[in-house]
Order: C-alpha cells, then structure tokens, then sequence
C-alpha cells in the first residue's frame, strides 16, 4: 500500500504465479529463496498450473485475482520463456499492490486490470544479486527482489529506470456492437469449464441472451444448477469472465474448442 509520503508500505506477503507445476523442484527452490532472504514474509501459491509459455494467462490470473489480497502484497509471475534473452523484468505498482513480471506480454495483459500503474525496469546489477542463470531467474531475481520489497529493505524507485513502454498482451480484447459481444475461448480449468476472454456485466436490456459457440447455442445461466442434467450453458463465473460449462460434467470433453475458438453473446430473438 502507498503510505502517506508516496513510498510502498509492504505487508510481508508474497504471491507466487507460474508454469512451473508442481512435479519439479523450482517452486520449492523460489520459496527457500525467499524464506532466506527475508524470514518473515508470508508466501501464498496462486497458481502454477498456468499453460506453460502462455504469460499472457499469467497476466490475466494476476489481474483478476490481486484484489482479493491484503493492500501491500508483491505478486510474482513467472511464465518466462525468453528467460535469459534481453527481454526485460519490471516491477509493475499500483496504488496498493506490486507485481514483479517478466516484460513478454504478461506486464502488457496485468496493466489492462489496473485502473492506474507505473512500472520500472529491474536492474539486476545495481541490486548487487548473486551471479544469475541463464535459465531460472525466478530463483536469481524474481524470489530475492520480491522478498526484500515485500520485508521492506528495498523501494519500487530503486529498482531502476520508469517506463511505460511495455510488451502488449497478445490476447485480443472482445468486441461489442449494436447486436451483441464477440469474444473467444481463452482455455479450460480443471472442471472442464471452458473460459472465454468475454467479460460481465451483460447489457440490462439482455433479460434472455444466448451464447454462440460453434454449431451450439446455449442459454445463459445465473447459476450451474439451472442447467439440465448433460445440458452444455453459458455462465458469468467468479472472476467476471463468460464461461462455458456442463454442470457435473466437463464442457472441455463435450467439444473441441481449442483457444482461439470465437464466442458470440447476442440477445436472443
């Protein structure tokens, strides 16, 4: 949080975002670092199950979850595949939260959730780290900068220079015209619901709409049990996002709709 001078007040929280899974040891690795580096400081996993490579979904997750965390809280995301090239980390601040991101499209996907930001780019030398891999900066930089701003014993400002010039998110915004909102599937979660990148609320006059997916069109629901038993229905999920989903069954089973794949809610006729 911002106290009253402009300077970040940490909480002593760090959140951990990657596509690391859980299988190999680089999750364990980043919190012994950071368990080293500042004892004190609080680590919450929010997900490490992000498509691998995919950063832009690291950045939506981010964005879409970060305010149900204590103001203070630095959020780490770790979807990196340009580890070790010239590709930049930044440190992302809002009004009450930081956010250390690599600057490959997830920085760019983070900032559209953010009602005001600044950014600066992460300078590795001035920070005096020890000697970095070529392959895991989540250990080398991400773990010991997030743990000395979360512990207090850095600022934002020291960081390195401003910017405002980011790498944009790949994925597309949806678009709305006079007869309805065209998005598309962005992937699925593990219950089988399949994602769209369409976001609430629906326009109020849209007391009946429908939802258009492929060679299917499904009524729109308020909540999963509204459904009929193997009925496939659209539903505005926890995190304001258009979902497809198959009530006690898996929608992502029931037909192929890879990301990518176009959606269309439209009042219905």
């Amino acid at each position: 949080m911002q106290g009253l001078d402009g300077t970040f007040r940490p909480a002593g929280v760090i959140t951990l975002t990657t596509d690391f899974g859980l299988a190999d040891p680089f999750v364990g690795i980043m919190k012994g670092v950071i368990a080293s580096t500042a004892r004190d400081v609080d680590v919450i996993d929010l997900s490490h199950e992000v498509p691998p490579f995919r950063a832009e979904i690291g950045g939506l997750w981010i964005g879409r979850c970060y305010r149900w965390f204590a103001p203070g809280t630095v959020h780490i995301a770790v979807v990196d595949p340009g580890v070790g090239t010239n590709r930049r980390i930044v440190c992302v601040e809002s009004p009450e939260h930081l956010f250390l991101v690599p600057d490959n499209g997830l920085a760019g996907e983070l900032t559209r959730h953010l009602d005001d930001w600044s950014a600066t780019v992460v300078e590795a030398g001035p920070l005096k780290l020890e000697a970095t891999s070529t392959t895991f900066h989540g250990r080398d930089i991400f773990a010991p900068v997030a743990a000395r701003l979360a512990a207090g014993s850095i600022d934002p400002s020291g960081l390195g220079p401003a910017t405002r010039d980011l790498v944009p998110s790949p994925l597309p915004c949806p678009r709305r015209d006079a007869e309805g909102v065209s998005g598309e599937v962005l992937l699925p979660d593990r219950f089988g619901n399949v994602y769209t990148n369409i976001s609430g609320p629906m326009p109020a006059a849209w007391q009946r709409a429908l939802v258009s997916i492929g060679p299917h069109t499904l009524r729109l629901v308020r909540a999963y049990d509204e459904a009929t038993s193997g009925e496939l229905v659209a539903i505005f999920n926890s995190f304001g996002l258009l979902e497809i989903a198959m009530p006690r069954g898996s929608a992502a089973a029931a037909g192929s709709w890879p990301p990518g794949t176009p959606v269309r809610m439209h009042e219905s006729s």
